[in-house]
């Protein structure tokens, strides 16, 4: 993984770049692809979150403030669907082939899933104090902010493209009431911090990190941030003393 951390991306009005280097994905699809999930970051995610960000496919003019998304074939880790780094800029990698080479049908969800994780937490060093449950119990612990992982299960078309759920603000607002409002775009669960069937989330315990998945979520399947988040904690730990 890349080690440079030097912050130089737009956070208050980002552009996002995504780079075809898949065999996989004609350009004239990807076109359709990010005109709908440009449609989800300006009807469905800015009306609740406040952010958005503009969706570029390889501009003639170089943007060295954007952050960057590139659309590549076989993973360098097995079953990783997509993952998002620091390298000077948020990048993340989105993968049209599993680790065997096989097409992966639901890259366009992946897609979706890590541009809303970027615009919502670009540098991958975001938490809220909140809890997990194990069994009947709720722990404390701090929750990254990736806003699609505890409902990635749960999906939904834009003329024709699939994409994400993603969890409302208030989900990381552990004061709200059970069933007080939706808690995620498409209704998935009804409290903060709650996950849906096909999700997971990342729990910082400590200096640990415990992963608890939804009921039938795929534990061999997921975007990880996990040696992200590490990384920028290391990153951090340094630049302190």
């Amino acid at each position: 993984m890349p080690t440079s951390l030097a912050v130089r991306y737009d956070r208050g009005s980002p552009e996002i770049v995504i780079v075809n280097k898949s065999r996989d994905v004609d350009d004239k699809r990807l076109a359709r692809i990010t005109k709908a999930l440009q449609t989800q970051v300006d009807r469905d995610f800015f009306p609740l979150w406040g952010w958005r960000a503009k969706l570029l496919l390889d501009p003639k003019r170089k943007r060295p403030l954007a952050m960057k998304i590139e659309l590549t074939e076989i993973p360098d880790e097995e079953d990783a669907l997509g993952y998002h780094f620091i390298d000077g800029v948020p990048s993340t990698y989105v993968f049209t082939r599993d680790s065997k080479g096989n097409p992966v049908e639901d890259f366009e969800s992946t897609l979706s899933h890590e541009v809303l994780e970027m615009i919502a937490d670009p540098g991958v060093n975001l938490y809220a104090l909140g809890h997990y449950r194990s069994g009947k119990r709720k722990y404390q612990a701090f929750i990254p902010l990736e806003v699609c992982d505890p409902v990635e299960g749960n999906l939904y078309k834009i003329d024709g493209v699939t994409v994400s759920d993603f969890v409302v603000p208030e989900w990381f607002e552990p004061e709200r009431e059970r069933g007080s409002m939706p808690f995620s775009f498409r209704k998935s669960v009804d409290e903060p911090f709650a996950i849906a069937e096909g999700g997971y989330v990342d729990a910082v315990v400590g200096k640990s990190i415990r992963t608890v998945w939804g009921p039938s979520a795929n534990s061999k399947k997921r975007r990880r941030r996990t040696r992200a988040r590490a990384q920028v904690a290391k990153f951090d730990r340094a630049q302190k003393r």
